[in-house]
Order: structure tokens, then sequence, then C-alpha cells
């Protein structure tokens, strides 16, 4: 009998869970602008796919793009296809896939450990902030995660219970997180098996694991698209597996460096506020069979990106849902006991690095840093004196509560801590004006749209800004540059819209109406250049519009 049969669903957790995810993953999802590059590239490509009709090579700025698989892609266009082209639409994908594995958190709990560690493991991995930053903001990362933590929690099923299904929905979460984000799922789902049934000893596991049903799924969900494609784009494969996964692990390429500690601060700061509790839960439970699996899948992740040659921080977000269940068992297991005086000064002292954030403003040097970089830094620095000044006010009550012995048991520092987690986020959403205006070109974009007569040239100088496509609608002719559309800018129906810088010269010093959008620390070389021909329009998020006429 599993602890779910034994423990009837606790309806209250179920309505927490779904306030919770409302005002965490869906309240305002629409009411900020895409942010550059990643929310910019894939909102447009599914955009052009919906455009052209065209499911199976995905375009970028109407180039071909191969880097990434198209699963995510699809589920974007079929929520343009069902609620419109708009940010909101685009994010809910990404959104409900950050709901889905809180829920799935919850259900694995419940059904293989106990009712109340299913819910505290929810809440953790839904007020984590990094957690909840991703949530928000999109990559292919928490899509990916989604599907990786089922293939987890299915293999974990079967490794329990037994049962065929499992094993069989396991290797289709493997196909699908490899249409998500390539075979790296695969990889990492492989070594944590064998290191977990080595601990178990009981590597002999591997034969009991249908390998021909399973690699006949795995195939099924993968093999329809990677054929369409390859027949397609006889370039594909090479590009796909040599230059965006191979090449990318072992060496610098990509130009994603970073030490070989460079996730532990990345992991410390996006399991925030509860990753104070991650040594204790490290030394307390890992001698627990039950979560060893869950452990080894934790450090595998780490290690893997840690000494890999690409690092970007979203990488590890797949350990964040097997990492909550790890500390919400250790709050169950602690749920009347003490907290050690070390984890109660560690609490005091992150409460207290937030309380000095206010005073920041009053530091000259701090300020003038910040307005240097640009101008508009440092106007977003002021409007968010009322977020800091608020931050601070809490953060010293939350130490004078800890001071005074209050919140001195598991049992009432985790209210706490989910309280805390909540006012940031909620302190967040209010600065929805702030937020929107940051690092995007829809500003200028509209600008762009207003223009009458309509441009004939739309020029991206020394850049790809990705949202550009998106707001304008538009194909932009990329001068100067090729980026990470070098591959697609090789075929013959691209070479016209990637332009040299004496092509671009040309254009603009002609008689066609152009407009062009540029980083802002670039203006004043082309002005130097292109003298009386250049108007400036406008300039936002570090971005100026400039046109010839």
């Amino acid at each position: 009998m599993t602890a779910a049969e034994r423990n009837p669903i606790n309806f209250k957790h179920i309505i927490a869970l779904l306030l919770l995810a409302y005002i965490f993953f869906f309240h305002g999802l629409g009411g900020y602008s895409l942010k550059e590059p990643d929310e910019g590239r894939y909102a447009e490509i599914p955009r052009e796919m919906v455009e052209m009709n065209d499911y199976v090579v995905p375009h970028l700025n109407y180039t071909r793009y191969f880097e990434k698989p198209p699963l995510f892609y699809w589920a974007v266009a079929l929520s343009y296809k069902t609620f419109g082209v708009n940010e909101w639409s685009f994010r809910f994908p990404n959104a409900l896939s950050a709901f889905l594995c809180v829920m799935a958190l919850y259900f694995c709990g419940r059904r293989w450990f106990h009712e109340e560690v299913a819910f505290l493991s929810s809440v953790i991995l839904m007020s984590s902030l990094g957690f909840f930053a991703m949530s928000r903001v999109v990559t292919l990362d928490m899509f990916l995660s989604l599907w990786l933590f089922l293939s987890l929690i299915f293999f974990y099923g079967y490794y329990q219970e037994k049962k065929p299904l499992f094993i069989y929905l396991f290797y289709g979460a493997m196909g699908f997180a490899t249409l998500a984000k390539g075979p790296v799922g695969v990889i990492l789902a492989g070594i944590t098996i064998v290191i977990f049934l080595i601990t178990e000893k009981r590597l002999s596991f591997l034969k009991e694991l249908k390998w021909f049903q399973g690699i006949l799924i795995y195939l099924a969900v993968t093999l329809p698209w990677l054929i369409a494609v390859s027949l397609r784009e006889k370039e594909f494969l090479y590009f796909f597996f040599m230059d965006q996964h191979i090449l990318r692990f072992f060496t610098s390429k990509h130009k994603r460096t970073g030490s070989l500690f460079y996730f532990l601060p990345v992991l410390f700061g996006g399991m925030l506020p509860w990753s104070l509790f991650i040594p204790r839960a490290f030394m307390t439970l890992w001698s627990k069979k039950e979560l060893r699996l869950f452990f080894i899948w934790t450090l595998v992740i780490f290690t893997f990106f840690s000494i890999s040659k690409s690092k970007l921080p979203p990488y590890i977000l797949p350990v964040f849902p097997a990492l909550s269940l790890i500390l919400g068992s250790l709050f169950h297991e602690k749920w009347g006991s003490r907290v050690s005086k070390p984890e109660i000064i560690a609490c005091i002292g992150f409460f207290a690095i937030l309380s000095l954030s206010v005073f920041l403003y009053g530091n000259n040097a701090f300020v003038s840093s910040i307005g240097a970089i640009s101008g508009e830094a440092g106007q977003i620095l002021k409007e968010l004196r009322g977020f800091s000044i608020a931050l601070s006010s809490v953060s010293i009550v939350f130490i004078l509560l800890l001071l005074f012995r209050g919140p001195n048991r598991f049992s009432s520092l985790f209210p706490v801590l989910t309280l805390f987690a909540g006012f940031v986020v909620i302190a967040l959403l209010l600065q929805g004006d702030t937020i929107d205006r940051l690092n995007t070109t829809k500003r200028l974009s509209a600008i762009i749209n207003r223009q009458t007569p309509v441009p004939h040239y739309l020029i991206n100088y020394a850049a790809l800004d990705h949202t550009m496509p998106f707001y304008t609608k538009r194909r932009v002719i990329i001068a100067s540059y090729k980026g990470e559309l070098e591959m697609g800018a090789k075929y013959e129906d691209a070479k016209p819209f990637f332009i040299s810088e004496d092509d671009f010269l040309k254009l603009f010093n002609s008689d066609n109406r152009t407009v062009v959008i540029l980083k802002e620390k670039k203006l004043k070389r082309l002005r130097e250049i292109l003298l009386d021909r250049m108007r400036v329009i406008d300039c936002r998020s570090e971005r100026c519009l400039i046109t010839n006429y």
C-alpha cells in the first residue's frame, strides 16, 4: 500500500497550492514586455511557425534556426492559435510547466512519502525565488525541468512498485525531454540511474527496464521530427548534435564559460530562502534510502553542468524539484524540533543583508556607478527605492522575530519563510511598469509600427535584438552581425538579409526610407560616419532608433 492510499487527499492543501500558484506563476503574466534575448527568440520562432505554417524547420527572423528541438515551440504555437499572439499566450506554457512541476512533486510526495511532505515540498519549490523567476522569464529550462522530473518520478515509481506503466511513461518522458532540449536529459537520467542502482547494490535491475518496448516508445516520440527535419535540411544533424551539444559541453566555443564553482551561488540564490537549510538536509537525510535517488539526481546535474564548458544560470533548474522534496522531508522530520543556532544566525544574517539594501541609496559611489551604466539604469534605481524600503523594513521585522526567539522551531519558521517569499513576489509584481521597460525593444518597435509611410528597410545594426521581429512582425535586415544565426545565414535565400558595414552605409545613404535600431553606445560612431543623414527618433532600454528621413 502506498502512502497516498494510506492518506486521503487533503483538499485544503490542493486549494492552498492553487492559490499560491496563481500568485507566483500566473498573475500579471502578460503585463510586461518580452525580454532580450531568450524571450524574444522563443516567442518569435513559434510565431513564424504559425505564420509560415511550417512546424518542421524552426525559423528565427525568417532564417533557419537549428539550435533547439521544437517541442516548446509547438506548445507556444498551440497557445498562440488558442489565445492569440501576445505576451500572455507566449508565457502561458512556461508558467503551466512550472505549475505542473509543483503538482507532480505534490502527487509524487503523497504517493511515496507523506501528505505533509508533499505539501511542504511543493510550497518550497513554488516559493524558491529562482524557480519563481524562471516561471515568468521564459527559457527552455523550465519546460525541460518538467519532463526530466516526470521521468525521474516515473522511474522511481517503477522501482518502488514494479508497475509496467511507470517504466513506459519514463521512456515517453525521456522522449519529450529530448524534443524539449536535446539528448542531455537521456545522459543525465542514465548516469543517475546507474549510480543509484550501484548504491542500492541492484545493478542487475537494469535488466528489468523493458529496453525493447522502451526504446520503441522513445523512438516513436523523437524520430518523426528528426527524420522530417533531416530530410529537408541536410546540415541539420551535424550542427544539432555536434555543434550544439558535444562542442557546447567540451569546449568554450559558445563563450559561456565559468569556474568550477559557478553554480554554487546560483543554486544558493535560486533556492532562497530555503537554501539556508541545504547543508542540514544533506547531513541529516543522505542515509534515507527513499530519498537516495533524489540526492543522486541533484548531485549528478550539479556536477555535470559544473564541469561543462558552457554555463548559464538556468541550466541547473532541473535540480529544484528534487531538492525541494529533500528540503520538504527535512522540515517534516524536524517539524517539532528547534532550529539550530547556526541556522538561526544564518537566517538573521540573510535578513540583515537585505535590510541594508535601502542604505545603498545613501552611498554616492554606488548611485554614481549605477548612473554611469546608463541614464535609464539610474532612473530605474530611483523607481525601485520604494521596493528597497519595503524589503528593508520587512527584513528588520523578521530579524526582530528571530532575535526574540519567536519562530525558533521548524514548524514556526516554515510559515515565516513562506510569507517572506510571498512578500518579495508580490512586491516585485507591483513593479510592473519598471519591469516592462527593461531590456526590450517593445516601445521602439511601437514607434516603427506607427511610421507612415512604411519604411522600405528595417535594420538591426551590429546586433540581433530578438524582440524586434516579434513586435514589428517584420523580417529585420541584420548589418555587421550574424551571431547565433550564422548557420542559417549561409543559405542562399537568407544571404540578402545579412549585410556588411559598407552595404549598410550605402543603403542608409540612399533614397530608400530606412529605420535602424542599434545599441546606444554605438550611436556616437555612426553619428560621425553618417553626419547629417542620421536622425535620432528615440532611445529606450539602452537602444536607439534612427532614420535617414
